[in-house]
């Protein structure tokens, strides 16, 4: 049998966590690594990006997977939906109750299936992106 390993809580583990604690947008993994990279360009890129991912793995962060951007990650690790700006990527919190699973009992074509989950994304407009009133709107395009 494998001897499982205590990962270490190294140096740029702590500095990496700070930085990626300190950012409440739920930021890239690229984000946090420009975020770190002003403070301690001596941590890798792929550094930033492999400690994000095994936090991830964990479950210490989320790893959000939203239609139309790349990954983000998200410090809040109970179950809660987002809302992104589809003009500048910004991500939000949304506090709600929807039950997902019983969205799916009520749902056609989920017969048959077992449903252990489903992914709630809501697509809007920020306000900032709103206030500078150079977005599009649906009826617009």
């Amino acid at each position: 049998m494998k001897e499982i390993k205590e990962k270490r809580n190294t140096l740029q583990k702590r500095i990496v966590s700070d930085v990626f604690c300190s950012m409440n947008n739920h930021p890239s993994a690229g984000m946090v690594y420009e975020a770190v990279n002003e403070k301690f360009p001596g941590i890798s890129k792929a550094t930033v990006y492999r400690l994000l991912a095994e936090a991830a793995e964990e479950g210490k962060i989320l790893r959000l997977k939203l239609t139309d951007a790349n990954d983000r990650y998200d410090i809040t690790t109970k179950k809660h939906y987002h809302v992104v700006c589809r003009c500048c990527g910004a991500v939000a919190d949304v506090d709600t109750q929807i039950d997902d699973l019983r969205m799916a009992e009520n749902a056609v074509g989920c017969e048959g299936f077992l449903v252990e989950g489903c992914h709630v994304e809501f697509v809007g407009v920020c306000e900032e992106c709103r206030n500078q009133k150079t977005y599009k709107t649906e009826k617009n395009i």
